[in-house]
């Protein structure tokens, strides 16, 4: 199966799941979530690839660990700061600012590698997915969807710092597969640093007021697992057979299915201004690659291409 196929079947059972937290989790709730999903996905995977032909597996050392030391911060930055912020702004709002300024986040950190029109092209679909999405905010603000300025700023920031978080994952998971090192086998590994912060903060006595309802556990623990942990062995295998460019300009698609979830759900008021703002990004997402790889190459994209091809003759 194509690697955008997987990344699209990911990203739309991630807004699903998204679309069902809106409004309804606190930030407690938001660290056991953490700590389902991630040390879920964690165990399993690595069982998995214990018991896989040691051939299959790719000795974490020199180039590969230190990515894949970068890989769990890049997680945990992203997976935590992300769940966190639904907790204080609307899934729709927080998923469109993550969404929304990953694209331009990779392409300014691509254009200190090389220039030319290609590049220009790639700041201004991801300049052109941030706008969408603040301006779905502003008018969610604007309807009274945030209660608090303080919430919203503070919800809008970390979202936001999420998402550059998580253009860095792409590029990392990228770079782990032209390294050959599985997607199981990253799985198994990129969430240790974020199952052990939400662990010790669980610990360390994080609970919502009313404490733990077996009801709110058992539905967390469904969308960390089908919602969560699912979905993020379906984009890593993606992420490592697609460009890291268009792994986030496909996630663009990400907002407009949440907050058609939330709405179909009960959890977030219909507003046909905010849901065509939210789908704008629909064309940045599926348009935008394809306009890219259509786009000239120039000579410093061909010469690291080059590059990478020798390092993986090297190594094979």
């Amino acid at each position: 199966m194509g690697g955008s196929l997987l990344v699209t079947i990911a990203i739309t059972l991630q807004a699903l799941s998204n679309g069902l937290l809106s409004d309804h989790l606190s930030g407690a709730e938001s660290v056991l979530l953490s700590f389902l999903a991630f040390g879920t996905s964690a165990l399993v995977f690595g069982l998995a690839t214990r018991f896989r032909a040691s051939e299959d597996r790719q000795p974490l050392r020199g180039a590969r660990l230190r990515l894949m030391l970068l890989l769990n911060v890049a997680t945990a930055v992203t997976f935590l700061g992300f769940y966190w912020s639904l907790s204080v702004i609307p899934a729709p709002l927080a998923s469109a600012v993550e969404t929304g300024i990953g694209p331009l986040a990779l392409a300014c950190l691509l254009i200190r590698r090389s220039g030319g029109v290609r590049r220009l092209v790639e700041i201004s679909l991801g300049a052109l997915s941030l706008l969408l999405a603040l301006l779905a905010g502003c008018r969610m603000a604007s309807n009274g969807r945030v209660e608090s300025p303080a919430l919203l700023l503070g919800g809008v920031g970390i979202a936001a710092v999420a998402g550059c978080s998580a253009a860095g994952i792409a590029a990392l998971s990228h770079r782990l597969g032209q390294l050959r090192v599985s997607p199981a086998q990253v799985t198994a590994h990129r969430f240790h640093l974020t199952y052990l912060l939400a662990l010790a903060v669980l610990v360390s006595g994080s609970r919502p007021a009313g404490g733990w309802a077996g009801s709110s556990v058992a539905f967390i623990a469904a969308v960390a697992v089908l919602g969560a942990a699912l979905p993020l062995y379906v984009l890593q295998i993606g992420m490592q057979r697609t460009a890291p460019l268009v792994v986030t300009l496909m996630a663009s698609a990400v907002p407009g299915l949440t907050y058609l979830m939330a709405s179909l759900v009960g959890r977030q008021g219909f507003d046909i201004v905010t849901f065509v703002l939210f789908n704008g990004s629909l064309g940045v997402a599926f348009l935008g690659p394809v306009l890219v790889r259509r786009l000239p190459r120039t000579a410093a994209d061909v010469t690291r291409a080059s590059g990478q091809a020798e390092l993986r003759f090297r190594e094979a």
